[in-house]
This record gives structure tokens, C-alpha cells and sequence, in this order.
């Protein structure tokens, strides 16, 4: 039987939201797609709503996407760089920092990271907000650590009018409570196949008043598969009502005889030395433990971290996993580093 230990990437749905699927696609085979739409037309309005609901915001600034990524890269493609200075944190995820450079190298921007770990004391970013800033970029919480970021103290600073502060909240929504307004931020985009257990292909984002008057866009819904996104709405009242898992977590911690890089929140990531990486890895893969071995230097390439000293090995349990799981993944863990 297969443990399942990467939330991160992906966190396995609650079987209800299959259920609801499913149960939507077999309508659609039974009396045609046109029809089976017309059906759940206010179940969908209500999809929209619970995702408001989930990160404190207005339905009307609250929009439904197909993950992170397109409502980040379609706010970004409208905010106005030429000449100015882009301010990113060191942890940003890998892709967006690519896309940044690229954007930067067309109209004369200049990116400038905020370095680790400076990037984690909002008197940091304070120090980089002169007149030519044109957006501030950090995650809530960092991919590879899950280290929390101070996005409330860098949402409160004086920043020109028109820039933009953009929070990537897509390790947080699910994990504990967002609340989009009272950081401070402009905009705040996540998937919601993660923590937040939602379906493949199913994300959301926020945007306020200024962010809509720099950029012009308005939230709304990307054109998705109806049964997606009322999976989609399965899983996001299921987050409402939901308690965050740390019993796991904890235990996790309290069993391995390694320091986690970071103890903020759900994710236990280890440094395995070299000479035990690969048989850690034989231990989880004969135990069928399924964890991620993230690449630092892809995913947060500002944050200076990298493989040098030593493996990582990402551990992020959930609701489903269960006490004995955890046991044998200690357990897996301790033999391989023996």
C-alpha cells in the first residue's frame, strides 16, 4: 500500500470530491452536456463564493482559474516595467523568477532579489522601496521549506501607488488561514489541488481595487470543465470547515533524527547526506512511501540554497495519512540513515 506524503505537490482529494465528479459526468452522459449544465448552474455560482469565503474576500474580487501560474503570468503581462525595478523575493518560485527576467529583458526592468535571509524582515524590502518600484513579488509560504513568509509586515509598507505587491499563496490556502485583504497584498493567486485538496487543473486568485485600476482586469472564471470546478467546490468547503493537520507533522519531526530546514508549517524537509540519499530513497521506494526530493536550485534559485551539502527530502502529510503511516516512514527513514 502506498503512503502519500507530498501535499505539496499535490494533495490526494477527499473522496467526495470524486464522488461529485463523477457524478456530474454521468449526467452529462446521460442527458447530454447542455443539460447537465443548466442542472448545476447554481451549485458553479457557489464555487466562487466558498473560494471568497476561504481567503476573507469579496466575491466580486475573487476569480476561478486553472491553477497559479495564468492569473500571476496575465497580472504580471499588464503591469507597466519599462525602466522600473522589480522587487522579488529570495524564495519566489523558480518559474515566476524566469518570467520576471524575461519580462525585465524586453522593456529595460531590472529584477532585484531580496536575498535569504534578509527577504524574511519586511525593514529589508523597506530598504529596496524607492519611486521606480514597479511590483513586489513573495510567496506566503516557500515551496521547498515552507518557510512562512512576513507577508502582512511587507504588505504594510509605504510602496509608490502603482506598485503592485503579488503574493503566491498556493503552499499556504489550505494549511491555515488567509486572509487576502488584511495582508496587505494587491493580488494573491493559488492552485487548489494542494493543501486545499481540490482536483488537478483547479486554482484561484484575488485582485483588489488598485491591482484592477494598474492592470485592468476584473476577476472572474477561466473557461473549466464543469466538473473540475465542482470538484473543485467539494473541496473548498470541505477547507472551510476543516482543522489544519499538525499531530502529523509533529510526529514526523519528533521521530527522525535530523533537524527539518524549517518548522513554520506543514512540510518536514530534511538534509540527507550524499552518502545516505540513495538509500534512503531505496528504503521510502521499497516501502512504497511516496515524498518528493525537491531541486532547490530550480524551484527557489534566489534563496541560495542548493544540493551541495546533501539531499532534501520533502515530507508533507495530510489528512488522509495516519499515525502507523508516519511510524513506518520514520521508521524507512531512520534505516536508510543508519
Amino acid at each position: 500500500m502506498t503512503i502519500y506524503l507530498n501535499a505539496c505537490g499535490h494533495g490526494l482529494s477527499d473522496p467526495a470530491v470524486a464522488a461529485r465528479m463523477a457524478g456530474h459526468l454521468a449526467r452529462e452522459a446521460a442527458v447530454g452536456e447542455a443539460r447537465a449544465a443548466v442542472e448545476v448552474v447554481e451549485e458553479l455560482d457557489g464555487v466562487r463564493a466558498a473560494a471568497a469565503a476561504l481567503i476573507g474576500a469579496s466575491v466580486a474580487q475573487t476569480g476561478l482559474a486553472s491553477n497559479t501560474s495564468a492569473p500571476w503570468q496575465a497580472v504580471v503581462a499588464r503591469v507597466p516595467l519599462t525602466g522600473r525595478r522589480i522587487v522579488v523575493a529570495a524564495h519566489e518560485w523558480g518559474d515566476n523568477v524566469e518570467m520576471l527576467r524575461w519580462m525585465a529583458g524586453q522593456v529595460g526592468a531590472r529584477v532585484h532579489v531580496v536575498p535569504a535571509p534578509d527577504a524574511l524582515d519586511p525593514a529589508a524590502w523597506a530598504a529596496r522601496m524607492d519611486a521606480d518600484v514597479a511590483a513586489l513579488f513573495c510567496p506566503m509560504v516557500t515551496s521547498v521549506a515552507g518557510i512562512r513568509y512576513p507577508v502582512e509586515g511587507i504588505g504594510a509598507l509605504a510602496r509608490p501607488d502603482d506598485a503592485l505587491f503579488i503574493v503566491d499563496a498556493a503552499q499556504a490556502v489550505g494549511q491555515g488561514v488567509v486572509d487576502a485583504p488584511g495582508i496587505g497584498c494587491d493580488v494573491l493567486v493559488a492552485t487548489t489541488r494542494k493543501w486545499l485538496r481540490g482536483p488537478r487543473e483547479t486554482g484561484l486568485y484575488w485582485l483588489n481595487e488598485r491591482a484592477s485600476a494598474v492592470t485592468g482586469l476584473r476577476a472572474g472564471l477561466s473557461d473549466m470543465n464543469a466538473a473540475l470546478r465542482l470538484g473543485q467546490g467539494v473541496a473548498l468547503r470541505l477547507a472551510l470547515d476543516e482543522v489544519p493537520e499538525e499531530r502529523l507533522t509533529g510526529r514526523l519531526r519528533g521521530g527522525i533524527a535530523l533537524e527539518p530546514l524549517c518548522s513554520d508549517t506543514g512540510a518536514v524537509t530534511l538534509r540527507i547526506p550524499h552518502d545516505r540519499a540513495a538509500v534512503v530513497r531505496a528504503a521510502l521506494d521499497a516501502d512504497g512511501i511516496f515524498a518528493k526530493w525537491p531541486d532547490p536550485v530550480a524551484d527557489e534559485p534566489g534563496s541560495g540554497v542548493t544540493l551541495a551539502e546533501g539531499a532534501l527530502l520533502r515530507l508533507s502529510p495530510h489528512a488522509y495519512n495516519t499515525e502507523a503511516e508516519i511510524d513506518r516512514v520514520i521508521a524507512a527513514v531512520g534505516a536508510g540513515l543508519r
